[in-house]
C-alpha cells in the first residue's frame, strides 16, 4: 500500500541557496494510529494466540529488551533488525579529567533487518491532494493538517 504524502512549500535548505528561497517538498502523512490493543488483536489473527496472550508476550519482550539494553547488549531480532543503546560525550583534555557526566543523553538506535529494508526499498507514494499555491488561498494558512488521533 502506498505511503500518503502532501506537497508543502518550505525554506530551501540546499547548499548555496539564497536567503528567502523556497522549494516544494513532499511530506509523508500518517492517516491513522494503531494502538497497542489493536496491534495485539491483529497479531492474534496470524497465529493461535489470543489477543491477551499476544499482549503478555509483547509486554514481556519490552521488559527484557529494556533490561538487556540497559546492560549494554545489542538485541538481534533476526530479519526484523537490531536494537542498541548509544551515547556520545563531550571531550576531555586529559584521560584523568574524563568524567561520566560528560556523556550526552543516551538513545536507542534501531537498525532495520532484511525484512524491513526490503519494505523500505519497495515503498511507493500516493499524493493526498493536489498542491495549491498558498498565494491563491489568501487569508488561509497556519492550519494544522495532521489527522486528529483520539
Amino acid at each position: 500500500m502506498p505511503l500518503k504524502y502532501r506537497i508543502v512549500l518550505k525554506k530551501d535548505m540546499s547548499k548555496g541557496a539564497a536567503k528567502g528561497d523556497q522549494l516544494y517538498y513532499g511530506q509523508i502523512r500518517s492517516l491513522e494510529k494503531t494502538n497497542f490493543k489493536k496491534l495485539c488483536k491483529l497479531v492474534s489473527g496470524y497465529c493461535t494466540a489470543k489477543p491477551g496472550e499476544v499482549e503478555l508476550v509483547i509486554d514481556g519482550l519490552i521488559y527484557v529488551l529494556c533490561m538487556l539494553l540497559e546492560s549494554g547488549n545489542v538485541i538481534q531480532m533476526g530479519e526484523f533488525g537490531n536494537f542498541r543503546m548509544v551515547a556520545g560525550s563531550k571531550g576531555s583534555a586529559t584521560l584523568k579529567n574524563f568524567d561520566p557526566m560528560l556523556f550526552k543523553k543516551a538513545r536507542i538506535v534501531f537498525t532495520p533487518g532484511a525484512m524491513l529494508r526490503q519494505l523500505i526499498s519497495e515503498a511507493s507514494y500516493d499524493r493526498l491532494d493536489p498542491f495549491s499555491d498558498p498565494e491563491e488561498k489568501e487569508g488561509e494558512g497556519g492550519e494544522d493538517d495532521r489527522p486528529v488521533i483520539e
